[in-house]
């Protein structure tokens, strides 16, 4: 099975399911990670040129930890726009060249601006990602991918279907955040906790929600067609 895993930051898709993407790629599934912006304002110190090929580095290594492929659309932070016909054709570019039988990206309520437009963008470039009308360099995927949220981990609500057990493979999660480093430089100056502890306080809380030791939990988007058969791991 293929799987495209899309989030609006590098790092954000590490945080919130790399334990389940491990687990996908130790059964044999095609894991494609995928960050729609590049990431450069989110450090107070380094240029927005020079922070946007560190986190492109650091991106690419978390990527290596699990054995999922990485790539980023270059969109710059706070600029993720779902009305823009050049985004919607990246998106849409990106869908039919790995031709996911399953999308995994943010949901409807989450805490950050561009969070919640990639949601609406993944939601409308999937479907365009069928249509033969729709030109684009890469030809048109025959079917439209299921579409799973994944958790948010700032705090927003998230009521979830389907929880996945990651004790396995938390580590290799661990590792994966670790390897972004520009995120984790300083953050004990900051009012809030380091990804470390947010990824742990995490999956800890979603592990005890289903009886694990640590878990992920995600929600299938009901605005269209879901599987009847459990897809993740």
């Amino acid at each position: 099975m293929k799987i495209l895993a899309i989030g609006a930051h590098p790092d954000d898709v590490e945080l919130s399911c790399f334990g389940t993407l491990a687990l996908c790629v130790s059964r044999g599934d095609t894991v494609v990670v995928c960050s729609v912006t590049n990431g450069n304002l989110g450090h107070k110190k380094l240029d927005k040129e020079t922070l946007s090929l560190v986190r492109m580095v650091e991106g690419a290594e978390a990527s290596k930890v699990i054995g999922s492929s990485y790539c980023t659309l270059e969109i710059d932070d706070m600029k993720v726009d779902e009305n823009s016909d050049e985004q919607i054709l990246k998106v849409v570019n990106l869908i039919r060249s790995v031709n996911p039988e399953i999308i995994i990206t943010h949901s409807e309520n989450e805490y950050h601006s561009d969070h919640t437009a990639v949601n609406k963008l993944v939601f409308k470039s999937s479907h365009l990602a069928s249509i033969p009308n729709y030109e684009t360099k890469n030809s048109p995927i025959t079917h439209i991918p299921y579409i799973i949220y994944m958790d948010s981990v700032e705090g927003a609500p998230f009521i979830g279907d389907t929880w996945v057990d990651i004790s396995d493979t938390f580590e290799l999660k661990m590792k994966a955040i670790g390897c972004h480093t520009s995120q984790l430089e300083g953050k004990e100056e900051e009012d809030y906790t380091d990804l470390f502890h947010i990824a742990e306080a995490t999956a800890s809380y979603r592990g005890l929600m289903c009886n694990a030791r640590v878990a992920e939990v995600f929600k299938h988007c009901d605005k269209r067609r879901v599987p009847t058969k459990r897809l993740l791991p």
